[in-house]
């Protein structure tokens, strides 16, 4: 026999004191611990992630004084302006497009590899498991890593190019803009295939078997069966990892902030090498006390993502494969 919950509920006086009992089956009593369970993560997003939203939209359009929001006046989308005038926020934009290009290198890079793992070579899964360790770590703690290599004074990168070529010192890998972008780009490389490895092998185990014998037997090479075979199989993995290596790379903050990041004056590195967007929007937001035009920049940061998932998604249709 099902357990009961009873609720004595005050009935007034009209019964002569007695009260009216409610019972709730296991069956409901389960739909309510669901609900206050399902509730939790949902009051936290609407805390978390809702009213900041919300704030933010409203404070695009008023002056404000620091982050007292009882200062907020109407301004005439004077933000929009101000930020849209700033040639640091459209450096910002361009440096924010370059950082996508390690999540396009890791995405090719985690194929290749991942197409290597599924030949079961001796060692595979160990492999898997170390390619997987640089998206598991901690950016801060990679960063911090990477600076010791490139260091101008200390660092061994420096001490193997000045041992093989001679020189009297290795490049400035801090203070020029090029040696320094291409210093964070090939950080973020490293960084960018782990998480891909793992989910085109699991792709790769859900492909059919009769496919590669039916190439097989048409006289297709391993190359050929890769091509007409693996990747449209494949194909919505990679679309996956695609859209999250575009976004991933817009909002670039980690790797940028600890290399280059300056909070006393708002400096990313040389000629402003490291200035991505989602930094830039921290140092007026944070640093210099402008949330209102933080606010307007972090919207348009929004719209230009949506612009290119959603060109991205129409021009899916040609390439991905769902029935495969």
């Amino acid at each position: 026999m099902e357990e009961i919950l009873t609720e004595t509920v005050a009935a007034g006086t009209a019964d002569g004191g007695k009260g009216k009992r409610r019972k709730f089956g296991a069956n409901e009593r389960r739909s309510l611990y669901g609900f206050i369970t399902a509730a939790i993560p949902l009051v936290g997003y609407l805390v978390f992630n809702i009213v900041p939203l919300g704030v933010a939209i409203v404070t695009m359009f008023v002056d404000m004084d620091g982050f007292d929001f009882g200062s907020m006046q109407w301004n005439n989308f004077a933000n929009f302006s101000a930020a849209f005038s700033d040639s640091r926020f459209w450096h910002s934009i361009g440096v924010s497009f370059i950082f996508i290009v390690p999540h396009l290198i890791g995405l090719l890079l985690s194929l290749l590899l991942s197409a290597l793992l599924a030949q079961k070579l001796p060692a595979h899964k160990f492999f898997k498991a170390l390619y997987f360790v640089p998206y598991i770590c901690s950016s801060v703690a990679i960063s911090v890593m990477w600076r010791w290599v490139f260091d101008q004074n200390i660092g061994i990168l420096n001490d193997i190019i000045i041992r093989l070529t001679g020189a009297e010192a290795g490049p400035a890998w801090f203070t020029n803009a090029g040696n320094f972008t291409s210093m964070l780009l090939t950080v973020m490389v490293w960084q960018a295939p782990g998480y891909g490895i793992v989910m085109f092998s699991a792709a790769f185990t859900n492909i059919n078997p009769a496919l590669y014998e039916a190439a097989e037997l048409d006289g297709a090479n391993t190359f050929r069966k890769f091509l007409s075979v693996t990747l449209p199989a494949i194909s919505p993995t990679v679309f996956y990892l695609l859209m999250a290596g575009l976004i991933a790379g817009l909002q670039t903050f980690d790797v940028p902030q600890i290399f280059a990041g300056d909070s006393w004056t708002g400096e990313a590195g040389p000629n402003d090498a490291a200035l991505s967007t989602v930094l830039y929007i921290y140092y007026k937001g944070v640093l210099f006390s402008e949330m209102p035009v933080a606010s307007v920049m972090s919207m348009a940061l929004f719209v230009v993502i949506f612009v290119i998932m959603l060109i991205n998604y129409k021009l899916s249709d040609k390439w991905v494969s769902y029935d495969v």
